[in-house]
């Protein structure tokens, strides 16, 4: 736990040295540098523009290009749009319902500069791995793999070189979906859940992060929230995002979460038996609703006796499932690090934690980023490569190299075919056209599987319970620790918690309160002290060091570590040892308080499905301020609360499109974090509420009044404009704002961001590239705040100029709204009669955030939707 996370010092220590070399300021010098800053706040940068030898006929300047690929995470597809500007890839899109953060977080890998080791020599490295085969048995340890080129590679490669053996890695490993469908079908398949078809889901211990299809079921089940409305359960052992949907949820062990599963078969007759318990009544009110047309959807992570019975289940209720071949050729578990370690000789190209290659005649790594070891290379960037592979859905995807790799990097299939002497064949006509056309390549085979018989004979063990029980599970930023050096994700709010820049042990309050650590805890938070018991956690025969970190929706005796800061070779559920080691660890969150009760207001309105059906509310229009004059659009937003899943895509988004830095976990500390979106949750007794929160682009802003130099202006389509260059940081519109949602460059966070630390490298950092020219990059004593993507506004405009025409509906799209999975975020013109914003602002559950403000936002609300059970609404002990 040593090791410091964010930036190694503070820019207060940093910049004072730079600014102020002679010392300590006196009140004269003060004011003497006070009136030489009126002559220059800011210097000028000046850059040399080369223009092009020859420009590419499609380069148009000001002018945008989108192309389509395949961008793999943890080995399965996901298609996307990346939009170019000028050759350089700047925004990623989901090409079909959603995706996860991954693609667009990797923008800054791709331009990161720490990807720059030793020029690459390849040929000598494939010289070097020859030798070493011809010597003896040499392991090639690869991730997962869905690409059937590639796997024709490997098994050339085992064909050609007898002593080559090849294993598979992977910290989160699907080989207990492939084991359990062997136990109910007798043979290995990947389950494809169709959830929007169901009008019952149960959520088995599964979040949008963990499973391959997960955003694409948050997408699914978010279309269905809405009247007629599907009825969402949840029984899960931690705490995920696709829970906060439920309507019903159930918090058990994990232990607890199978023996509930197995009451379930016996519920419905699948197996014999009867239930041990009814939970409270939750199961029969579950078995109920599931015998009406219902799916269950599983963790990757229960055992496969679990995964055989939700098979089982799912068979019984004849729920939208398909199975088709497993995607991988051969399961990717964790256990080949143990072999990795054992090798004489290794080539290691997973990705996330490295084994030790000391001792080893032969060692080489394949990664990303360079490596401490005799040999390292570099792999290609996903954006860099053409390797096709499968997506969750068993669909087999074409994918294409958008930019020339930066640092000499190969993908895998190169790799091979390097070793192998041959070259990659050129994209074929049947790729380029999919490509063009934006779909897969190939559709995935069903296949034809029917349960076996005495499932409840077959039936190995289900976890055994355990006082204490621990799970690994993947971070929803930083997955297994394969992005930790991307300082998007590691800024990124985690969802629930929302703590930046590191991990913690997650435990129940009724667990931290059991060991006597509660009660300090929230003394600790009262007084804004982000210290944290330190805690040192037994499991599998491995020690850890983990700050606590309590959460309300855990339950007694189930304890959650990120799989990013704690990895165990043998697999993810332990059962543990917990005790405190009298040491503390600073936690930063950015968001401390919970419950929906604490606040006087409430933000986040929840309703019926009845009560979603009355009229709207008036809205109060008084006002002292005269009206605006109309221009010729009238811009606003309305964010529908009931998709709102919480990943938080948006806020990352809204980073990436509008040029806003990371600023380090010190600064967010301080309460200086740079997002434009704040996603605010809310702990209920049935689980969370999550609200975007935003500039609301008032009508009559409080902001606008109180500004000195007129920096803050109000357009004439209703857009609350921000002029940079007028802006002096006095910051009144930040204290007059009721909604807390500008931000303000105490320092040059910009700089800083692009030039890793240094803000004098800014200029001839590569991540210049990774900066949206449309958009200003803002320096110290700026405030900022969100604009609607005004340049997207701008655009449209002109493209609608150029032939002769309005704007058309739905043309202007804001950046958190293309990613956001729920499809919960809509933009819109409130003078178009034909945009589906004057339907929504008609809704009952329609309402405005701190109406008593009397600001008049443009930007609104629908209100939180829930459907429970009748049986279950007065009776919430089961949760």
């Amino acid at each position: 736990m040593k090791e410091t996370r964010g930036f190694p010092e503070a820019l207060e220590r940093e910049l004072f040295r730079e600014e102020f070399p002679f010392g300590p300021v006196t009140r004269r010098g003060f004011l003497a540098l006070g009136l030489l800053s009126l002559a220059a706040c800011t210097p000028v940068v000046r850059r040399k523009g080369v223009p092009y030898v020859r420009q590419p006929e499609w380069v148009v300047e000001g002018g945008r290009a989108e192309f389509v690929t395949a961008f793999p995470h943890a080995g399965f597809a996901e298609p996307v749009r990346v939009r170019h500007y000028q050759e350089r890839p700047l925004f990623l899109t989901p090409l079909e319902a959603a995706m996860s953060p991954y693609p667009l977080a990797s923008l800054y890998a791709l331009y990161d500069p720490a990807r720059k080791g030793k020029g690459p020599d390849w040929e000598g490295f494939f010289a070097a791995w020859r030798k070493a085969l011809g010597e003896g048995e040499t392991l090639l340890v690869l991730p997962r793999t869905t690409s059937p080129r590639l796997e024709g590679l490997v098994r050339e490669a085992l064909r050609r070189y007898p002593n080559l053996r090849v294993a598979r890695f992977e910290a989160w490993s699907l080989e207990n979906v492939y084991l359990g469908a062997e136990l109910a079908f007798g043979r290995g398949a990947w389950p494809v859940y169709r959830p929007e078809r169901a009008e019952t889901v149960l959520l088995l211990d599964v979040d949008l992060h963990e499973h391959p299809a997960g955003y694409l079921w948050g997408s699914a089940l978010a279309q269905r929230r809405l009247p007629p409305m599907n009825r969402i359960y949840a029984v899960e052992s931690g705490a995920s995002l696709l829970g906060t949907l439920a309507d019903h949820r159930l918090a058990l062990k994990p232990s607890g979460v199978e023996a509930f599963l197995l009451d379930l078969a016996r519920a419905l007759g699948v197996v014999p038996g009867s239930p041990v318990s009814d939970y409270g009544g939750f199961l029969p009110a579950l078995a109920e609703d599931l015998g009406r047309g219902g799916v269950v959807l599983p963790g990757v992570h229960l055992s496969p006796g679990a995964q055989a019975l939700a098979m089982a289940v799912n068979a019984h209720l004849r729920a939208p499932v398909a199975y088709v071949p497993p995607p991988e050729g051969e399961a990717a578990t964790p256990r080949a690090f143990r072999e990795a370690e054992g090798a004489s000789r290794l080539v290691w190209a997973a990705e996330g934690p490295l084994p030790s290659l000391q001792g080893k005649a032969f060692a080489a790594v394949l990664s990303l980023y360079p490596k401490e070891a005799p040999y390292s290379l570099p792999l290609a960037h996903p954006l860099e490569a053409s390797s096709p592979c499968r997506d969750a859905q068993g669909r087999l995807w074409p994918a294409q190299a958008l930019v020339k790799p930066l640092w000499g990097g190969r993908s895998l299939e190169e790799v091979l075919a390097g070793l192998l002497g041959e070259e990659l064949p050129a994209l074929s006509p049947e790729e380029k056209q999919a490509l063009a056309e934006g779909r897969p390549l190939a559709e995935a085979e069903v296949l034809e599987v029917a349960l076996r018989p005495g499932l409840g004979d077959r039936l190995p063990p289900l976890r055994e319970e355990a006082p204490l029980e621990l799970t690994l599970r993947p971070d929803a930023s930083l997955f297994d620790g394969r992005y930790r050096q991307n300082p998007y994700l590691q800024e990124l709010p985690r969802p629930l918690t929302r703590l930046v820049w590191d991990g913690a042990l997650l435990a129940g309050e009724k667990q931290a309160e059991a060991w006597g650590l509660l009660q300090g805890i929230r003394a600790r938070e009262r007084r804004a002290d982000p210290q944290r018991p330190l805690l040192r956690v037994r499991a599998g025969g491995q020690e850890v060091l983990l700050p606590l970190w309590p959460l309300p929706l855990l339950p007694e005796g189930s304890l959650v570590a990120p799989l990013s800061h704690v990895f165990h070779p043998e697999g993810v559920a332990f059962p543990a040892e917990v005790t405190p080691t009298g040491r503390d660890y600073p936690l930063v969150s950015t968001q401390y308080h919970g419950d929906l009760g604490e606040v006087e207001v409430e933000a986040v309105h929840v309703m019926t499905e009845k009560e979603a059906l009355k009229e709207p509310k008036g809205e109060k229009r008084l006002s002292f301020y005269p009206p605006w004059p109309q221009g010729e659009h009238a811009w606003a937003m309305t964010v529908d609360l009931s998709r709102c899943l919480g990943c938080g895509l948006c806020v990352l988004a809204c980073q990436v499109e509008n040029n806003i830095p990371v600023v380090g976990k010190e600064e967010v500390q301080k309460g200086r974090e740079m997002h434009w979106i704040r996603l605010d949750r809310y702990f209920t007794p049935e689980g969370a509420l999550h609200q975007p929160v935003m500039c609301q682009h008032c009508e009559k802003a409080p902001c606008e009044a109180v500004c000195p130099v007129a920096a803050t202006e109000h357009s004439d389509e209703g857009l609350n404009l921000m002029v940079y260059n007028r802006c002096v940081g006095t910051k009144y519109c930040s204290a007059n704002c009721p909604y807390k949602a500008r931000r303000f460059n105490f320092f040059p966070y910009a700089e800083r961001f692009v030039g890793q630390g240094d803000p004098r490298r800014a200029k001839e950092s590569p991540l210049v590239l990774l900066m949206n020219p449309e958009v200003t990059v803002r320096s110290r004593g700026v405030m900022e705040k969100c604009t609607y993507c005004v340049q997207r506004i701008e655009l449209a405009r002109a493209e609608a100029a150029k032939e002769g025409r309005r704007i058309r509906t739905g043309e202007v799209r804001t950046a958190c709204q293309e990613v956001c999975p729920g499809k919960a975020i809509h933009f819109g013109d409130l003078l178009d009669p034909e945009d589906p914003i004057q339907a929504h602002r008609r809704e009952g559950r329609h309402y405005t955030l701190l109406e008593e403000a009397n600001t008049w936002p443009r930007t609104t609300y629908l209100a939180h939707l829930k459907n429970p059970n009748p049986r279950l609404a007065k009776e919430e002990a089961h949760g």
